[in-house]
């Protein structure tokens, strides 16, 4: 009754989203913006844990959206902790960055990955009207304190500058991969349908969502973005490739099963206390992916 009544009804369908998300604050979800997950080992979790952690990550992604910024302007005088990029990640999504991302923070980094994208909307706009290039776009992020970066820029970039380690994660095998990165690549056709469609965040970060997941996945066949043949080629040519353009002293491959050795002998830091990350796993990833397809029509 609610999917019909949607869609028959386009002038009711804010209020029934907002009703959603009434209904969700009153069980008791969280509120704040979950920047990481909080659980260092979730492979450990049981699967129905992880599918609710993963609807409580589709109601942040869901908040984040909704945030309207005013002014798109981007400010290059604005600083905070001002550094420089040291560390560029250019695996694949479903290959392990978010756990990398939070070993990396755990030494010591102030990363930029997926949820830090929403905060760049200005720069990603700068960048897409041709107002800043690449090198700026970096030069501005270590301004803002970030000193590694996920998502932001390719391995071409990374050879072209000598003072940047890069990390390629990758899984075991490349149908590994396909199997999980087909359960994350019906986010971008989520995007396109309402409400998300209509947000001014989503519609900033568009052309990035597009590059990560129709293009940079099947070597520039978007219409491919699902077809399994095509992402695993991709797969596989897409890590020779980044392993062909930059020296082998500036990248390191890294699965991270391989846990805290390789990464720290990498980066010269002694090995921390305490597990590698192992985070957001397919199941998680079930759990957010359901609750993004329940607000959209």
């Amino acid at each position: 009754f609610f999917y019909n009544h949607v869609q028959t009804n386009p002038k009711s369908q804010m209020k029934h989203l907002l009703s959603v998300a009434q209904v969700l604050l009153l069980c008791g979800l969280p509120c704040r913006v979950l920047s990481r997950p909080n659980h260092v080992q979730e492979q450990n979790e049981g699967y129905w844990t992880n599918i609710f952690r993963g609807m409580v990550v589709g109601w942040e992604t869901l908040k984040v959206f909704l945030v309207d910024e005013e002014d798109e302007e981007y400010y290059p005088e604005y600083e905070y902790n001002p550094t420089t990029i040291q560390i560029v990640g250019l695996g694949l999504g479903r290959t392990g960055t978010t756990s990398v991302v939070m070993a990396l923070e755990i030494l010591g980094y102030t990363v930029i990955h997926d949820d830090e994208h929403t905060e760049l909307t200005d720069l990603w706009t700068a960048n897409e009207r041709g107002d800043i290039d690449m090198d700026e776009f970096h030069q501005l992020l270590g301004k803002r304190g970030y000193n590694a970066t996920f998502k932001t820029a390719n391995n071409e970039w990374v050879a072209k500058h000598p003072e940047i380690k890069a990390i390629l994660t990758v899984r075991d095998t490349p149908d590994q991969y396909v199997d999980s990165w087909l359960v994350a690549a019906p986010f971008i056709r989520l995007l396109e349908q309402r409400p998300f469609c209509w947000m001014k965040t989503v519609k900033a970060l568009m052309p990035s969502f597009e590059s990560e997941f129709k293009w940079e996945t099947t070597d520039d066949n978007p219409d491919k973005y699902l077809d399994r043949e095509t992402l695993r080629d991709n797969y596989e040519d897409y890590v020779e490739w980044v392993q062909d353009t930059i020296p082998p002293e500036r990248l390191l491959t890294f699965n991270v099963k391989q846990g805290w050795g390789p990464l720290c002998e990498y980066l010269g830091y002694p090995i921390p206390d305490g597990p590698f990350p192992h985070v957001h796993t397919r199941s998680k990833l079930e759990g957010e992916m359901f609750f993004l397809e329940l607000i959209t029509w």
